[in-house]
């Protein structure tokens, strides 16, 4: 509950000048850098718009992606730039000043509105021509509640800095990473709310409950003293939780459970400290090239690596190498990455494997920062051997040149693999051979497993953790394992999901990495079975034949097992 504070983003002044002959080819450089650029930001917003709410922002999106392709947009620009002599800012305003007087003179309602979309679009190119970086957040009254039409991840991990208590987003959706950021660093937000920057004023007092989704705008006294109770609660239930952070994760029968946390940036670290994890099982390290002009050095990367090895010492940090290429691609990134689909193309190791210089150079970060802490490296989307053998090849290429240069690193560091897509659960018992330990990154392997876009609004039903095929393929990876006697874990939100816990704990999985809120409510519940009882019922729940009839059958053994917890911590989950 707070005070609105409503961003509006700034006018770019455009400039306007000659240009010589020897000129033009880079003015038609820097035109096709921009669109580029501004086509790849569109694909990320429109994979990032809620599934259940998003067919209206699908539909704009399109359309701006088709403006950004209009053959009389591009052809236009460029022949200004040739012809003309002027520079490319120049020659795409005078274009789209053109498109916008065609569609003034055609007798149709539907397309004097687009000329709103084609100042919407020429804004972006320009503001990627110019290379504007806006302020956004310089005016932010402290303890507001921010109203805007989309936030970056990168946008999100500042809010921070400025102590808001909450935010709400007219984009986005409940898997995008804005909003996985968000509820890493515990602000409440709701994002995918259409309309809310023309509903919502600076200065309206504003409830943003993000549990339910809702976002109230100036409250009734007796809604607003109804919240107030429910935050009281709320704070009661979390200072309950927080009370045993101190105690070992094991079950009654002493099985002990590494509960672990999963990262993005390391303004995380005092949190995952503060709710018990013990150690880092993911570090998406790909948020650090994102959302900026130029990309990280070598050293820049070491000193963070160092930080995070160093705060978590005695417990493991696994960074994950950078899983770029899909939904999260640099700014200043040359390749055209205009795939028709990026989730199935050039990303993660794949884009390693191609981007070897890149690659190296985050590994000699890693390897220079291992002897601050204990490193584990993990690899990304992995689905062959091949894949596997060309990445170790390049690790050793890495550690000979730094033993060449007498640059010191631990030559102990474990290495593992991401199994999240189906060919690697096929080969699991192949690729243990070759690595220290599998992690599992449910997310991905429940979205390929299932063929189903979780953007997609038309089939996000079928996104179901407790599937019988995803069970099964848990058993091939832990048999694949255990038989080769590789550690596994599990990172996917499948780990912080007290329903899925009884299951995991029977697979015989040891280790659980979450988002940090997590920690404290699986702790809880791993504190209360017995583990030969979650083994037990794993096998009975196995035997049955849907998603439905397993969530169902886990409902009822955990209110029997857990008894006063369930009601307290799971009940709603």
């Amino acid at each position: 509950m707070g005070t609105a504070f409503v961003l509006e983003k700034k006018r770019i002044n455009i400039p306007k000048y000659w240009i010589n002959n020897r000129e033009v080819e880079n003015e038609i450089k820097r035109f096709n850098q921009a669109l580029r650029k501004t086509k790849d930001e569109f694909n990320r917003i429109k994979d990032r718009i809620c599934k259940f709410e998003g067919k209206d922002q699908i539909s704009i999106l399109d359309s701006y992606n088709m403006i950004v392709k209009d053959d009389m947009l591009v052809k236009d620009t460029l022949a200004s730039i040739k012809k003309e002599s002027i520079n490319a800012e120049w020659a795409l305003q005078k274009t789209l000043d053109q498109i916008k007087e065609t569609f003034l003179k055609i007798d149709a309602e539907y397309f004097k509105e687009r000329n709103s979309d084609v100042d919407y679009v020429g804004e972006q190119i320009i503001k990627h021509l110019v290379g504007h970086k806006e302020e956004l957040f310089s005016e932010i009254p402290k303890d507001s509640l921010i109203v805007s039409h989309d936030i970056s991840p990168a946008e999100t991990a500042q809010l921070m800095k400025f102590k808001v208590k909450g935010f709400v987003t007219e984009l986005g959706g409940k898997t995008s990473h804005t909003a996985i950021i968000s509820r890493a660093l515990e602000i409440p937000a709701i994002v995918g709310c259409p309309l809310a920057v023309v509903q919502i004023q600076t200065g309206n007092t504003l409830i943003v409950d993000g549990e339910k989704g809702i976002v109230i705008i100036d409250p009734t006294d007796k809604t607003k003293k109804d919240y107030e109770l429910q935050m009281r609660k709320q704070v009661e239930t979390e200072r309950m939780l927080l009370k045993n952070i101190h105690l070992p994760a094991e079950t009654k029968d002493h099985k002990k459970i590494r509960l672990s946390a999963n990262i993005e940036i390391l303004e995380e670290l005092e949190s995952i400290k503060e709710h018990g994890a013990e150690g880092i099982g993911l570090f998406r390290t790909e948020f650090t090239y994102l959302n900026r002009e130029t990309l990280p050095d070598e050293e820049e990367l070491f000193q963070q690596y160092k930080t995070v090895l160093k705060t978590m010492y005695p417990h493991y940090t696994t960074i994950r190498t950078f899983d770029m290429g899909g939904d999260k691609i640099p700014l200043n990134y040359e390749y055209n990455l205009d795939e028709t689909n990026p989730a199935l193309g050039l990303r993660a190791i794949r884009l390693c494997l191609k981007e070897r210089t890149l690659f190296k150079t985050q590994l000699r970060a890693m390897l220079r920062a291992s002897i601050y802490g204990k490193l584990k490296i993990l690899i990304p989307m992995v689905s062959s051997l091949e894949e596997l053998r060309a990445t170790k090849a390049i690790i050793d290429k890495v550690k000979k040149d730094l033993t060449k240069k007498e640059i010191e690193f631990d030559p102990n560091i474990k290495l593992g693999i991401m199994i999240e897509i189906p060919s690697s659960v096929m080969i699991a018992d192949l690729l243990a051979k070759e690595i220290d330990f599998f992690s599992v990154g449910t997310n991905d392997l429940i979205q390929y497993t299932l063929a189903i876009d979780r953007s997609n609004e038309n089939v996000a039903y079928l996104y179901q953790p407790l599937h019988p095929s995803i069970l099964r393929m848990l058993k091939m990876i832990v048999s694949a394992a255990l038989k080769e006697q590789i550690e596994i874990s599990v990172c996917g939100e499948m780990a912080g999901d007290p329903l899925c816990i009884l299951i995991l704990l029977g697979f015989g999985i040891t280790e659980l990495s979450m988002n940090a809120l997590s920690i404290p409510k699986v702790k809880e519940i791993v504190r209360s079975v017995e583990y030969d009882t979650s083994r037990s019922l794993l096998e009975r729940i196995l035997e049955l034949d849907s998603a439905e009839e397993i969530e169902k059958f886990v409902r009822k053994e955990l209110a029997k097992i857990l008894g006063p917890v369930y009601t307290k911590y799971i009940s709603l989950s």
